[in-house]
């Protein structure tokens, strides 16, 4: 048993050597360099467990941003802002902002597909908020005893 040493003070016993680098046997050709992949970056192996060529790591291509994304709230909420303002009851409230958030959620569907994804998660959001207001305003006046939509 050793004494206790303080950090500074290097203790009697030899530091205990270094872990062996498990390596991979002979017959097994050594890993390529990260250079040699076509696609894109790839990580470095950790090297404690042996393994073959290193995978790629993939980034997506065209990536949601947030300056887009706000710019789809915005023109979703103005969307949905003026068809409440056409309603006159709250049924055709109700009715109006049910068209526009379909309306907007179509919209939505073929931006995320064709077009600009941010755009498309902003107006998505937007409407969905929209809708959910109706949705609400739906729920009080049927509370209420009076069913909004038929």
């Amino acid at each position: 048993m050793s004494e206790w040493a303080a950090p500074d003070q290097p203790g009697r016993e030899e530091p205990a050597p270094p872990p062996m680098r498990i390596t991979l046997p002979p017959h097994i050709p050594p890993v390529p360099p990260p250079s040699s992949w076509s696609g894109g970056t790839v990580r470095p192996p950790g090297g404690l467990i042996p393994s073959g060529p290193p995978r790629p790591v993939y980034r997506e291509p065209l990536p949601a941003r947030l300056g887009p994304a706000a710019a789809g709230a915005a023109s979703a909420a103005l969307w949905m802002l003026l068809f409440g303002l056409l309603a006159t009851t709250a049924r055709s409230y109700a009715w109006l902002t049910f068209g526009a958030g379909a309306a907007a959620w179509l919209c939505a569907a073929v931006l995320a597909r064709f077009g600009d994804r941010g755009v498309a998660v902003g107006i998505a959001v937007s409407a969905a908020v929209g809708v959910a207001v109706a949705a609400i305003v739906v729920t009080v006046r049927w509370v209420g005893g009076n069913w909004l939509l038929w």
